[in-house]
């Protein structure tokens, strides 16, 4: 089977998510947390139309992953695909009148010539997931929102060729910044977020073996975190041991920033 992969990092942070894949013909998008109007927009600037999206993949309930979602789901009569207790938790709150369907977390479905699985992560959502989506020999990975690293993570990235994990904060910045005593708990929580250094230490683990790899570091903290810090955290730490062919790039929060195809290199912004 043709392997033709294509990811775009519309944004990835605290006021807003949104992955654009093209794989094999079939578009998806992963959260869509900007609003329907800037998602469309910046779909429009990489040639996509709104009516080729085919599905709309959400990890979880929170507005910056979903604030868009209802909206593109109405205009491109592509389904919101997640499990039946997130979509309960976004049909709770919102009208109902745009295109559904459920897949358990954990199963597998085919769309197209892709392959779509979710797996579970913890994060202080109703049943926050993370995706994997396979096409032809190719194979992406995405996990934000991750309190901690699990085996279910672990499976995720093995034998992919792009993993977007997060990176939301260096441990110190959020223990000494301005959130209160309740927030930096709640952060650093198993349900809370990955850090800098967590995230290096599940790359270095996935990296002793395995295929080659590129890494999106995503969804860091505007306070607690910063591009150049992140990548500098796992770069040191993988530069500690014997790794595979790896390239890690960072998605940026508020604008679109790096860009993947399947059997090239990713192309990463200037971090200054």
């Amino acid at each position: 089977m043709e392997t033709d992969i294509r990811v775009h990092a519309l944004a990835s942070g605290s006021s807003g998510n949104c992955t654009l894949v093209r794989a094999n013909d079939t578009t998806l998008l992963i959260d869509a947390g900007l609003s329907a109007r800037a998602i469309e927009s910046h779909c429009r600037r990489l040639g996509v139309a709104l009516e080729s999206i085919d599905a709309i993949l959400l990890t979880h309930e929170h507005s910056d992953h979903i604030l868009g979602a209802a909206t593109l789901a109405r205009r491109a009569k592509a389904p919101i695909l997640t499990n039946a207790a997130t979509l309960q938790a976004i049909t709770s709150r919102a009208n109902t009148d745009f295109p559904t369907q459920e897949l358990p977390t954990g199963e597998m479905m085919g769309m197209g010539k892709v392959g779509i699985r979710s797996f579970a992560v913890p994060h202080n959502a109703t049943e926050p997931v993370g995706w994997v989506i396979e096409a032809g020999s190719g194979r992406i990975a995405y996990a934000t929102d991750v309190g901690s690293v699990t085996p279910d993570v672990r499976e995720a990235i093995q034998g992919a060729h792009l993993v977007v994990i997060e990176a939301n904060h260096d441990i110190r910045w959020l223990w000494n910044g301005s959130y209160s005593p309740q927030m930096k708990a709640q952060v650093a929580s198993p349900i809370g977020h990955l850090s800098n250094e967590d995230c290096a230490e599940l790359l270095a683990e996935r990296m002793e073996q395995d295929t080659a790899v590129t890494v999106w570091l995503a969804h860091l903290s505007r306070q607690n975190n910063a591009p150049a810090l992140a990548k500098r955290t796992v770069s040191e730490r993988l530069a500690k041991q014997r790794c595979v062919p790896h390239t890690i790039a960072v998605a940026l929060r508020d604008q679109p920033s790096v860009s993947w195809r399947y059997g090239a290199q990713a192309f990463q912004m200037s971090l200054i």
